[in-house]
């Protein structure tokens, strides 16, 4: 992992131009130039000229980003802010014991026995034996059976080893060591089945196993959306009965034409986009409490949005997201994870 120092080339490359304020979510509810990178960044040189100390008020800060991304797709220099922001947080970790108490408790209770726990309650669904092998990801979802039949479909082997967290959670809160923890134990267990493609079917996980390369040897391996497989083969989905759905695209798909086109060619799938049908759903503030009345604006524009197509089903392709609309949903309409959805919605299951 980079440290704060090693970014202060991409940080002095801002040119301050502000066009980071027209596409955060954060910024247009607060109008404080400290929640978007721009601001950000002038704090952080400061921190790295010794001309300011990393403190509890820039932690705040730096908590609001969402990490959506938005930012740096949309700045002419291409500042990777997500990466900024995680070696900033782990400034402040190092000095925080109320960070590392939080971080300590998430991975115990949140993604150590509540994932046992899940995983544990899931329905066992064995795959079908073909010539052709992937590694299915399921991270904290665990396996999934509805992946296991749509590659079945496809004459593709999965095979699903007990994996743990991508990690992504403790990534983003600063604590380095953590993350690399569990990006260890993935090349390990991955090692142990001899296959070098894996699948998974949320975006956060996809991003975050991609971007191991980064700082690890073990570069010899391709990750892939299960709905590249789909749309590959061209796989023809038929529902049961006539449903009309929206889609949340999650920050962190890359491959949205993939699932736009399944949507599109899914007979009685009637598929509607919602307005900022790619807007951030707000997830990172869900654990933050303080700022609530920030977040909570976040959280209403989605289910407008939603409420305002017209459908009462919304799909996503993250299970971050998915919890996130389904927490804030009050009841005004369901959310379901894409794969879910197709497959206990099939025609002739």
């Amino acid at each position: 992992m980079k440290s704060l120092a090693d970014f202060d080339n991409q940080i002095h490359s801002c040119s301050k131009c502000g066009l980071c304020q027209s596409v955060c979510p954060i910024y247009k509810i607060t109008g404080n130039d400290c929640t978007v990178s721009r601001g950000q960044f002038i704090m952080l040189r400061g921190v790295i000229k010794n001309k300011l100390k990393m403190s509890k008020t820039i932690n705040r800060y730096l908590d609001l980003c969402l990490k959506c991304g938005a930012c740096t797709k949309f700045c002419p220099s291409g500042i990777d802010v997500v990466d900024i922001v995680a070696s900033a947080k782990a400034e402040y970790f190092k000095m925080s014991k109320l960070e590392k108490l939080i971080s300590r408790f998430q991975k115990v209770f949140v993604f150590g026995l509540g994932v046992r726990v899940l995983k544990f309650l899931k329905q066992k669904h064995k795959s079908k034996n073909f010539d052709k092998k992937v590694v299915y990801f399921g991270g904290c979802k665990g396996e999934d059976a509805s992946v296991i039949k749509l590659l079945n479909a496809l004459n593709i082997e999965v095979i699903t080893p007990d994996f743990d967290c991508c990690g992504i959670p403790f990534y983003v809160r600063g604590d380095f060591e953590t993350f690399k923890d569990y990006m260890n134990k993935f090349f390990e267990k991955l090692q142990a089945t001899g296959i070098r493609e894996i699948v998974t079917t949320c975006a956060s996980c996809e991003k975050t196993l991609k971007s191991y390369k980064k700082w690890s040897v073990n570069s010899d391996y391709e990750v892939k959306n299960v709905y590249e497989y789909i749309r590959e083969k061209e796989l023809k989905l038929t529902l049961k009965k006539a449903q009309k759905v929206t889609f949340h695209k999650p920050c962190n798909l890359s491959n949205f034409d993939d699932i736009r086109w399944i949507l599109e060619n899914t007979k009685n799938l009637e598929y509607v986009e919602m307005q900022d049908y790619e807007k951030c759903c707000g997830l990172n503030g869900i654990t933050k409490i303080g700022e609530y009345k920030i977040f909570s604006e976040l959280f209403k524009e989605k289910r407008a949005n939603i409420i305002d197509s017209g459908a009462k089903v919304v799909l996503t392709a993250c299970a971050g997201c998915e919890a996130s609309l389904k927490l804030f949903s009050l009841g005004k309409y369901k959310v379901y994870d894409l794969t879910d959805f197709l497959t206990k919605g099939l025609k002739n299951e």
